[in-house]
């Protein structure tokens, strides 16, 4: 009898679909961004001298990728880019092209701005079957 009971409580090792508890949760994502961007660049000013700009996204992607690590998001592989410019009052742009499984991949984006400068940071969500 308990054989049985232990076969039910073991994972299914070719599962094609995350479970909905376990999916990539868009909201929850797009939260943590927010609060990684805001404690990161509140007080911030834009200088492209040196490489202050480059470490400060690298940084940022950092803490978003280990933050998001917490969430229960088996088999997904996460992706974070961030994007820094000065505010100058010029428009931008930003596109990316991908192949993924509408049905399990996902993405979440969130955007900071203050007087010098803006952010804009995407974290990718690609299940891995």
């Amino acid at each position: 009898m308990e054989a049985h009971a232990d076969l039910k409580e073991r994972p299914i090792p070719y599962q094609i679909r995350p479970a909905f508890k376990r999916m990539f949760k868009p909201t929850q994502v797009k939260a943590i961004i927010r609060q990684v961007l805001e404690t990161e660049l509140k007080d911030k000013k834009y200088n492209a001298a040196g490489d202050s700009v480059n470490k400060m996204t690298r940084h940022i992607a950092f803490t978003v990728k280990q933050k998001l690590k917490v969430l229960p998001m088996d088999r997904y592989k996460i992706m974070v880019q961030v994007v820094l410019g000065e505010n100058k009052g010029a428009g931008v742009r930003m596109g990316c092209r991908c192949f993924w499984d509408s049905q399990t991949d996902r993405l979440a984006k969130e955007e900071y701005s203050n007087d010098d400068l803006w952010a804009v940071c995407v974290a990718f969500g690609v299940y891995l079957y």
